[in-house]
């Protein structure tokens, strides 16, 4: 007996000690709460037993049973229900409990759209220790509402003790903890929001998201962090989809007043097969449409700008690329049509490889996250400064300048694109559309702003379109290049044809050298201007020898005495038909919106120096009676937004009305609170009618 005692007892010990370890080393769990008033629902909190150093953070996992028929709400409940809250107020050593929210779904009862889970659902949570602290006690309740055709709420006292020092991993926990955070969306890159605009005078929000491999049956929720809109409800979603573009449409509304979201960051989370992603928006104000006043079918689109293309060959910007352009068709009567063809193809090609190439940087700007828009590169004055080098080059090979055996370096390509070759024809076509890109023609627009709203592949359909509208009459011609026999024969009248092309383009290179003024002191500009006069007389004196440049300069001074005279002669009616400009006050959201609230009409004026749609609209409409008179009303207030240079706060108001280039003019007033967008040509009929239906409330 006394050699089996002590084994007996040594055995007790060893299953003491071993019991003690095991219950030392503790994942720490509630185990499953339920109320004894509501059984349907069970709750449970436990630890994973994991511990994040760096952040001082342990995971946890909240489990939630509901029985068949009943649900709980997502942080946003929709338009019943209130979300699960934790006040863990009581509790010591915890500073913070970072709550994770998986995808919900949206649920309708009766016409009651509510935002929530059914069944079995985990929320993953990460509990912040205190700095410096190896204990923690949570204790608090946690509040569940649940609800089937009758809602009830729920309090579950919490309390779990976290050790650090004797905290073990539970494999099984882990994994589900894993699961549970797959299921939780990611944040996603801002940029993929093209759009986020609010309209608070129809109480919604439009929002455009793109993805790049697509969407399939995505489901959109909404939430806001902000408490001035804890009791706002967003409604559930329109949503199109058409390629990698989704926009949905959410109504906002208020059991009290609605605040004005303008500038609200709000996040909305989107669900998609195994996709979960959280965008975070700020919004803009704009003009929001419905799902039956979106974007037209694309072939209304490729058709417009087809259109839009084509009107471009008659805008000034194009007049002399297009003179140079049937000069080289009336000299080349005597060529084969064959000929004549292979070089309108050419030219075609010039253009629709241009437009192509304009789409392929958009779409780099846009992937980069810059602001993207149509003749946006006229903001950079690297670019006008290689535009003016051209059209120089093109206006001296035109005067003749490299006829002759000039220094290598001047004889460029650029230089050569006046003569025959084909190289020369598509650089011509290529020169044609750049210098049209200031211009904005009817269609072109609308077919802008669908294709930067859309997919990359879209984008590049659609200014193919463009090209090929732009291209259209130089397509026509080398189809059918026997109808160059119907321009006059050639003669010698045709040696006036050069001069007036060259002094067209020397006259092209000048506004665009006025267009520098913008980016360069005066003196640096004084510098320029006189420099190209006099390089420019130089090389001309050179070429045609002393007496043409005697005549250049006695010709340029006639010319600018005979036209010095004219204007002073007829000054007094160039003033009452261009009256001096009403003062205009920068453009701003908040000056629009202060004056619609008083009552008065707004006439918003985007505009460029190098827009020459805009100019055309300010001479031939703004100041003109009766538009000028209008507009200078006591009640008018006149806002414009200058996009000479690259302005953020003009680029985020042309995308939040769905536009991306100027002109754009748009009207407000009490009848009109969202605002009258009118054409890119204006007319006065157009702008008076509009201000009137602004005015009326």
């Amino acid at each position: 007996m006394n050699k089996i005692f002590p084994l007996w007892l040594m055995s007790l010990i060893a299953a003491l000690l071993l019991y003690s370890a095991q219950a030392l080393a503790e994942t720490p769990s509630t185990g499953w709460l339920s109320h004894k008033d509501h059984p349907p629902v069970e709750v449970k909190l436990e630890l994973t037993g994991h511990y994040k150093a760096e952040r001082n953070l342990v995971p946890a996992l909240l489990h939630v049973e509901l029985e068949e028929g009943w649900k709980t709400y997502w942080r946003s409940p929709g338009e019943g229900g209130i979300p699960p809250t934790f006040d863990w107020s009581d509790s010591s050593n915890i500073r913070e409990i970072e709550w994770h929210w998986p995808v919900p779904s949206r649920y309708s009862i009766q016409g009651i759209d509510t935002v929530g889970y059914q069944g079995s659902l985990t929320f993953p949570l990460m509990i912040k220790l205190s700095p410096d602290t190896r204990q923690g006690h949570i204790s608090g309740s946690l509040t569940m509402s649940s609800c089937t055709t009758i809602c009830v709420l729920t309090d579950y006292p919490i309390d779990l003790r976290i050790n650090l020092d004797t905290l073990t991993v539970d494999s099984d926990r882990a994994f589900a903890f894993n699961q549970a955070m797959g299921k939780v969306p990611r944040e996603h890159d801002r940029n993929d929001v093209k759009q986020a605009i609010w309209s608070d005078a129809n109480q919604r929000i439009q929002l455009i998201i793109e993805r790049d491999s697509g969407w399939q049956d995505p489901q959109l929720f909404v939430h806001s962090s902000d408490e001035t809109l804890a009791d706002a409800t967003f409604s559930s979603p329109g949503i199109q989809v058409e390629g990698n573009t989704l926009t949905a449409y959410i109504e906002v509304s208020h059991w009290l007043k609605l605040p004005d979201l303008k500038g609200s960051e709000l996040t909305a989370t989107v669900g998609d097969d195994n996709f979960a992603a959280e965008y975070k928006v700020k919004l803009v104000s704009g003009t929001v449409s419905t799902l039956t006043e979106s974007a037209p079918p694309l072939w209304i689109i490729l058709l417009m700008a087809l259109i839009g293309g084509l009107i471009l060959n008659i805008m000034p910007c194009v007049l002399p690329v297009l003179g140079l352009k049937v000069q080289s068709l009336m000299l080349s009567g005597a060529q084969q049509p064959s000929v004549v063809r292979k070089q309108f193809f050419a030219s075609s090609l010039g253009i629709i490889s241009s437009f192509l190439v304009i789409a392929l940087g958009l779409i780099v700007l846009r992937w980069s996250g810059g602001s993207v828009g149509w003749g946006i590169q006229f903001q950079n004055p690297y670019f006008i400064a290689a535009l003016v080098a051209l059209t120089w080059l093109f206006a001296l090979n035109l005067m003749g300048a490299f006829e002759f055996k000039l220094p290598s370096s001047l004889n460029t390509s650029a230089a050569t694109t006046g003569d025959n070759s084909y190289k020369g024809h598509f650089l011509q076509g290529m020169l044609a559309t750049v210098l049209a890109t200031p211009c904005t023609a009817p269609f072109l627009g609308t077919a802008v702003a669908f294709a930067l709203a859309a997919e990359s592949s879209v984008i590049l359909l659609i200014f193919a379109a463009l090209g090929v509208g732009m291209a259209l009459p130089w397509l026509l011609i080398a189809v059918f290049p026997k109808s160059s026999k119907l321009l006059p024969k050639p003669g010698r009248w045709m040696q006036w044809v050069k001069p007036i092309f060259a002094i067209m383009m020397l006259a092209t290179s000048v506004w665009l050298t006025t267009l520098l003024k913008n980016f360069i002191s005066n003196e640096a500009f004084l510098v320029l201007t006189v420099g190209l006069s006099v390089l420019t007389l130089a090389i001309i004196g050179k070429v045609h020898g002393r007496k043409a440049l005697f005549l250049s300069i006695g010709g340029f001074l006639i010319l600018a005495a005979v036209v010095g005279a004219a204007l002073l002669l007829t000054a007094d009616r160039w003033v009452n038909k261009l009256p001096q400009d009403h003062q205009w006050q920068p453009l701003t959201q908040e000056r629009i919106d202060a004056a619609v609230a008083n009552g008065e009409t707004v006439f918003v004026d985007v505009t460029a120096d190098w827009c020459v749609t805009c100019q055309a609209n300010k001479i031939g409409v703004l100041l003109q009676d009766p538009v000028f008179t209008a507009l200078g009303q006591e009640n008018v207030t006149r806002l414009r937004g200058d996009w000479t240079k690259a302005n953020e706060n003009i680029t985020l108001y042309l995308k939040a009305n769905n536009t991306f280039g100027v002109p754009f003019n748009k009207v407000y007033g009490p009848g009109a609170p969202d605002g009258i967008v009118l054409p890119v040509v204006l007319s006065k009929e157009k702008v008076i009618n509009a201000l009137e239906d602004a005015r009326e409330q």
